[in-house]
């Protein structure tokens, strides 16, 4: 009985192997592709703004357009300066900052711990060292 389930850990781990060495090739592909895609994008974008264009619409069965847009964004506002504009706009009142900081950020009132709020995952996780090894289970 030992025996069946030892082969039927070994037969799941090789297939859970070539699983994952095929995603890690197909992730090497698509960043292949990624990277590629970038250079042409970098191309186009510079005839587009060149030739003041804003839009490619493309002939064809259902290909749609290319749109040249121009965004701006701001970076995430982190804790430190909320805290610190909260503390500056009320400053007499420190716990009531604290109060909202936690409210903010799902953390329920009366806890200490501010590591309370966030979600834990079981992950199974393979890393391929540089250079070969072996491993101690034969297959």
């Amino acid at each position: 009985m030992a025996e069946d389930a030892t082969q039927k850990i070994r037969d799941t781990l090789k297939e859970w192997i070539s699983y994952d060495d095929e995603e890690r090739e197909l992730r090497r592909q698509i960043k292949v592709l990624k990277d590629k895609k970038v250079t042409n994008s970098d191309k186009i974008l510079e005839f587009m703004r060149d030739n003041e264009v804003d839009n490619f619409a493309l002939e064809g069965n259902g290909l749609g357009n290319i749109s040249r847009s121009v965004r701006t964004s701001r970076p995430a506002l982190k804790r430190n300066v909320i805290r610190t504009q909260l503390l500056l706009q009320f400053a007499d009142q420190p716990q009531r900052v604290a109060e909202v900081l936690r409210a903010i950020e799902g953390i329920p009132e009366g806890a200490e711990d501010m590591s309370v709020g966030g979600t834990q995952r079981e992950l199974l996780v393979r890393r391929i060292p540089r250079e070969k090894r072996t491993v101690g289970m034969t297959m």
